[in-house]
């Protein structure tokens, strides 16, 4: 009975153990805007920011927070990224 509880142990616990959860990355989703640099300023067009100049003038600017900004609010996506989906990316046929 020792035998079979030490054989569960050293080989199913350590392969239970090994699940790695991979982080939702604001760059691979689909609401992701990219900045001319880095993506270190990209946006989320998810959350667009209330524009009270629009009643005033009637322009629409679109505006946007940035994904760090996003990601740090509870109430937008959090820092589970509570809305990510994730970004398709369809390849084309060179021919």
């Amino acid at each position: 009975m020792n035998y079979i509880i030490l054989i569960f142990c050293s080989i199913i616990l350590p392969n239970i153990s090994l699940k790695h959860i991979k982080p939702k990355i604001c760059i691979n989703c689909k609401y992701f805007l990219p900045d001319n640099d880095d993506g270190k300023y990209g946006k989320c067009s998810l959350f667009p920011k209330n524009n009270p100049i629009f009643l005033v003038n009637g322009i629409q600017n679109e505006e946007y927070y940035y994904c760090s900004t996003s990601r740090d609010t509870i109430s937008m996506c959090g820092e589970e990224g509570k809305y990510y989906k994730k970004k398709i990316v369809k390849k084309k046929n060179i021919k």
